[in-house]
């Protein structure tokens, strides 16, 4: 099955193409689902950087919403969040007139009131550990349909007994709360520097002694690399010991089945 729920554009500010585009590509590449996964703002304008303005969540919305109405395969309109608790009452409002939410950590709160990225360098223990209970927090509150680039803590990174242990974290709590994870194409395109590195087979060695299957993404954030790493999530899943797990809609939010029985 060809299909991506993770799919940026220009309205996150930091990717290019219009809606439309991803949409005809995805037609004429034979896609059976494209999904919308624009970074969702904050009221507070937070991570304003790399989000759209919050004013223009109505406008993202409709354009989704029209080319869905052009197309004869779903084209679905959903946000990838940024939990925190202050917020959740403003997720949940989201979630009630969109397809879905996915969720990635992209930020830790640190106790000084900062905040640090795993796309830095410089991502600590202490971030490391902060970076795997935002993501078993977020899993938890039962808003999202997978979790997007679970390891991409290690972007900068390399793998270690911390990152070992997070590893674990994340991946018994997706089983235990029967979240799926996402293996991510976006970080094949990203030079690691010596690091770790995403989508990690050490990350995934570790997961798959609690989980058994797993979402493919690319993360395109042009419409170019819409499928351009596809092939490759869809085989490091399978050399992984890993299910695809194929998306469909049911009572109108995300689901998914195994491959084998789609």
């Amino acid at each position: 099955m060809l299909y991506n729920l993770h799919t940026h554009s220009h309205y996150c500010g930091h990717g290019s193409g219009e809606i439309a585009e991803y949409a005809d590509y995805a037609s004429a590449e034979g896609f059976e689902v494209l999904g919308f996964s624009e970074h969702c703002p904050f009221p507070t304008e937070l991570f304003h950087r790399t989000r759209m303005p919050f004013a223009m969540m109505g406008t993202y919305e409709k354009d989704v919403r029209a080319r869905a109405s052009e197309h004869s395969f779903p084209v679905l309109l959903g946000y990838e969040i940024d939990y925190s608790e202050e917020f959740d009452s403003y997720f949940r409002t989201v979630l009630e007139h969109v397809d879905y939410l996915i969720a990635g950590v992209h930020f830790v709160a640190c106790p000084d009131g900062t905040y640090h990225t795993p796309f830095n360098p410089g991502f600590s223990d202490d971030d490391v550990r902060r970076y795997a209970d935002a993501a078993v927090k977020v899993m938890e509150t039962g808003l999202i349909s997978f979790l997007a680039h679970p390891d991409v803590f290690l972007c900068r990174r390399r793998f270690d007994k911390v990152a070992e242990e997070a590893a674990i974290t994340i991946a018994s709590a997706a089983a235990e709360l029967s979240i799926p994870l996402e293996i991510n194409g976006n970080g094949l395109l990203k030079g690691n520097d010596e690091s770790e590195g995403y989508p990690s087979p050490c990350f995934w060695h570790i997961a798959r002694d609690y989980v058994s299957t797993a979402v493919i993404s690319s993360d395109a954030h042009t419409v170019k690399n819409l499928d351009r790493t596809l092939p490759f999530c869809r085989a490091f899943a399978s050399d992984s010991g890993f299910d695809v797990l194929d998306p469909y809609v049911k009572d109108g939010r995300i689901a998914f089945r195994k491959e084998q029985e789609s």
